[in-house]
């Protein structure tokens, strides 16, 4: 088992990894716990083996392409062309991977919203290319568009966005897609989107997608995947869109990567989106977890940011005197075994911010005694 002390935890997998181990209650983990249907899973068990050695089609099923570019149009009203502006991928961090070697050439810079996934910054220094931090504002997490403007030089050669973003939970208004797309005129910036979590965002807000504004949607790649919506952390089926331009250039190296993207499990997905295209339950079944979390921590030093999307949600605790999140993170394994993550690890450089990451896509009774055990701190 890992020793719990700040040199042998430093990532949220090696967190995750200790409360596997132990008999702590975790709410670490990056996917959701919740089970996916049993008729998804019915159907993978009808097309595993028949199909479990058969190759799939280069750049994905056609029935599944054509299954997302409906449901994209359904939602926001723009037609992808399934056969050229859509690509099946082995999940988000392939279509980021892709994308960024595709697109960016060495000197280019990057801009990327701290707190992010390091998936990112890897991807963009192994393309030659530089990250370009800008830190969101806590408490909400929102984007300072003036100091992004600040940012922009001639080098500048792409943006990556999130929303509903990680680990935050915060997201991305219409103002801000307003500016982002003012920030753009004029340049050949491309964005990046990350919409994994576009069917989770709460208190009646729409998910502002990059496919909603024609300008932003001729120069975005949006990246997104099954993972998050269907529950199936394991299946890596993710998918890209793009102009058939920008397309062109990213299947390029899809083609060296990827021999094709697991042909049961895509077939599966295609077949249930036939009938289950409708993902807006999931919007109301996360936020009834944020509440009752809120609920059963009101009264307390624990304050928590409402996240406004996705299942995560960031807390802090009033008054410790713990001097960083990791720190806080620890004495909270060693004296109420619940596992969190700070958020410090989704920073470039060390930060100061005493935030802790949890999961609330956990069992009502989970959550209830995660945030008892909190209260005790």
């Amino acid at each position: 088992m890992i020793s719990l002390n700040l040199e042998n935890i430093t990532s949220p997998k090696a967190i995750v990894e200790y409360a596997r181990e132990s008999s702590c209650l975790n709410l670490a983990e990056s996917h959701s716990e919740m089970s996916c249907n049993k008729e998804l899973e019915d159907l993978v068990s009808k097309y595993i083996l028949p199909y479990a050695n058969m190759s799939s089609p280069k750049f994905g099923l056609p029935d599944l392409r054509n299954a997302i570019a409906s449901k994209i149009e359904k939602l926001y009203d723009h037609s992808y062309n399934s056969d050229t502006e859509l690509t099946i991928t082995a999940g988000v961090k392939q279509s980021v991977f892709c994308t960024i070697l595709a697109l960016l050439k060495e000197g280019d810079e990057v801009l990327v919203f701290e707190p992010a996934h390091k998936s990112y910054e890897e991807a963009i220094k192994l393309a030659g290319a530089r990250p370009v931090y800008v830190s969101l504002e806590a408490p909400k997490f929102v984007v300072n568009w003036e100091d992004v403007q600040k940012l922009i030089t001639t080098k500048t050669r792409m943006i990556i966005v999130n929303s509903p973003h990680f680990p935050s939970g915060s997201t991305m208004s219409e103002l801000d897609m307003i500016r982002l797309q003012k920030i753009l005129n004029g340049t050949n910036i491309v964005v990046v989107s990350d919409e994994s979590f576009e069917h989770m965002v709460f208190d009646a807000e729409m998910h502002q997608s990059v496919a909603l504004y024609p300008l932003l949607r001729e120069r975005s790649v949006i990246v997104s995947s099954f993972n998050e919506t269907l529950n199936i952390p394991n299946w890596h089926i993710g998918y890209c869109i793009a102009s058939e331009k920008l397309m062109k250039q990213i299947r390029k190296v899809v083609s060296i990567v990827g021999e094709g993207i697991n042909l049961p499990y895509q077939m599966a997905i295609a077949d249930y989106l036939k009938d289950h295209s409708n993902f807006s339950e999931l919007s109301t079944f996360y936020q009834k977890k944020r509440d009752l979390f809120f609920f059963h921590i009101e009264d307390s030093k624990v304050k928590a940011i409402p996240c406004k999307g996705s299942y995560f949600q960031l807390i802090t605790i009033e008054g410790v005197a713990d001097k960083t999140d990791l720190a806080l993170a620890i004495r909270l394994m060693e004296e109420q075994n619940l596992a969190t993550v700070p958020i410090s690890f989704y920073y470039h450089e060390n930060s100061k911010k005493k935030y802790l990451r949890v999961n609330i896509s956990v069992a009502d009774e989970v959550l209830v005694e995660a945030a008892s055990r909190l209260k005790k701190v």
